[in-house]
């Protein structure tokens, strides 16, 4: 009965990671799923000619980070707290 309970003990242990590659998405796939978001945004923007900074907040590697676009410059900036998200817009007002 030990050898039974052990083959069916790793048999779903193997069912068990192939079920989670299938969950977990692949680095291929965020790189993808990216891509697609970028373009979106890129197109949103030529097709309503937006020139607004854009800002948002994401996690990244378990820390919150603040992102800036400036669709005018075309450059995007990252910030570790809001306040340098704040700090930063005060000095672009004012360049």
């Amino acid at each position: 009965m030990n050898s039974t309970t052990r083959t069916t003990n790793s048999e779903l242990n193997r069912q068990r990671q192939r079920l989670e590659t299938l969950v977990q998405p692949t680095p291929r796939a965020l790189g993808l799923s990216q891509v697609f978001r970028s373009l979106g945004d890129r197109l949103l923007n030529f097709f309503t000619g937006t020139e607004e900074l854009r800002i948002w907040q994401s996690t990244r590697n378990g820390h919150q980070v603040w992102f800036a676009h400036d669709p005018i410059t075309n450059r995007t900036r990252s910030f570790y707290s809001e306040q340098d998200v704040r700090q930063w817009l005060d000095n672009r007002y004012y360049e």
